[in-house]
């Protein structure tokens, strides 16, 4: 059936939201403050509904940029806010993070510093690295249409950085040519190299695909390097795909970074860089040791290990880890493989003089976050620690329990690493206050 309602906010699932007979409806491509029609099912209860006619275009309305997006079923499922304008895509992150916190964390939002949502420094073309599908039929890298998996025949993605988007629209047909058809292709660019480097997941890797993949790379001078993900065995490097990025871009004596597109590094370098600013801004590494949980390649460790005393990385043991070894830490690091929760308790079992003892702590979790933390944070005898997250529902979880471990959270702080989408970072600071007495002051 058909309704008209008037869109109040946007969701944190993406979509917009209003209600009609007492039912919450949401509608995706809607603003705030816009007036539609939306065809719905009968019912009661919350729902979701297709945006069938916009009556009036609200405040935060705006033109999209891209021919790709919008609410046509041909149209792109990549983007989710293009039509929304800055203040409002900032506004609903900053609203999604707080009212998860205060729901599942029960952390009220008096009961926290609250350092607002820290806006990109470019809306668009910030993508160093993203996933795609082949189009064999023609023949180009693509995403896929909204809630199918139809190919939308891309001609540009304006999320894209510049030399990735031109990695894109060449390696489609030159993957083709060299024979090879990956179910996934991602690709990364480093403009500190001025190439790129590619993951393609096939149903083999072997001799043959080695083969193949040699002769991609000397028809894409661009492509640095290959990885070939077969189903089950260790990856083939085919040249090499390591790419070293600057950790600040435009600013070189932020130093340098090493990266592969088989392991996780944040596609929004800009962004990432106010993220890690501000997380060691938040920390107060001079003079402790720190204990750093889910290291990765080191997107954190080597800043850390320029200002901390000393800093023990952990990672799971695999291609992450032998990344963030390789960059030069001055004797800084101590790098641990194995789980870093497990790892963690360890630490917190030992006992005597020779007890690992951490002042401060930074974690950043893959996104199931970090459950259990706050105790063994507790017995490690962390007095701060700043929790980073892609996901804002478990970081609330183990807030609340490095809070029922005693932990108090000083202050959060949400990251648009993202925009034209709904997802948001967030970045908590935790303070122990009885291990904080007996820090020398």
């Amino acid at each position: 059936m058909l309704v008209t309602l008037q869109i109040e906010d946007l969701a944190p699932g993406g979509e917009g939201v209003g209600h009609a007979d007492g039912r919450a409806i949401f509608v995706a491509f809607t603003a705030p403050g816009d007036r539609v029609v939306a065809e719905v099912a009968p019912g009661d209860g919350a729902t979701h509904g297709e945006l069938v006619e916009l009556r009036a275009a609200g405040p935060a309305r705006v033109a999209p940029p891209c021919p790709h997006f919008g609410p046509d079923g041909q149209r792109c499922g990549g983007c989710e806010w293009m039509h929304a304008s800055a203040p409002a895509q900032l506004g609903a992150k900053g609203r999604a993070l707080r009212e998860t916190l205060r729901k599942i964390g029960r952390l009220d939002p008096g009961s926290y510093a609250w350092g607002g949502v820290v806006p990109s420094p470019a809306p668009l073309r910030y993508r160093a690295r993203a996933k795609f599908h082949l189009d064999r039929g023609a023949g180009r890298l693509v995403f896929f249409r909204r809630r199918s998996h139809e190919p939308v025949p891309l001609v540009e993605c304006l999320l894209l950085a510049p030399g990735l988007e031109r990695l894109r629209a060449s390696l489609g047909p030159a993957i083709l040519e060299a024979g090879l058809s990956p179910r996934e292709v991602s690709i990364e660019w480093s403009d500190l190299s001025g190439r790129g480097a590619a993951l393609l997941a096939l149903p083999a890797a072997g001799e043959r695909e080695r083969r193949k993949g040699e002769a991609l790379l000397a028809s894409a001078p661009a492509l640095a390097g290959l990885v070939l993900q077969g189903p089950s065995a260790a990856p083939l490097l085919v040249g090499d795909p390591v790419l070293r990025h600057e950790r600040a871009p435009g600013q070189a004596a932020a130093g340098t970074c090493r990266s592969r597109p088989d392991v996780f590094l944040q596609a929004n370098r800009g962004a990432n860089a106010l993220l890690v600013e501000a997380a060691l801004e938040q920390l107060r590494p001079e003079g402790e040791e720190v204990l750093e949980l889910f290291c990765g390649a080191g997107n954190f460790t080597g800043p850390l290990a320029a200002r901390a005393r000393g800093v023990a990385a952990v990672e799971q043991q695999g291609p992450a880890l032998e990344l963030a070894r390789a960059e030069p830490s001055g004797g800084h690091v101590r790098y641990f493989a194995g789980d870093a929760l497990a790892v963690a308790r360890a630490f917190a079992r030992e006992r005597g003089p020779t007890a690992r003892r951490f002042g401060a702590a930074l974690l950043d979790p893959p996104r199931d976050g970090a459950r259990g933390i706050g105790p063994v944070l507790r017995d490690l005898g962390v007095a701060r620690a700043v929790y980073v997250s892609c996901d804002v529902a478990t970081l609330a979880r183990d807030l609340r329990g490095c809070v029922e471990a005693g932990f108090r959270v000083e202050r959060v702080q949400a990251f648009d690493l993202f925009p034209q989408t709904h997802h948001v970072e967030g970045l908590a600071l935790l303070v122990d206050p009885a291990a904080a007495a007996k820090r020398p002051t």
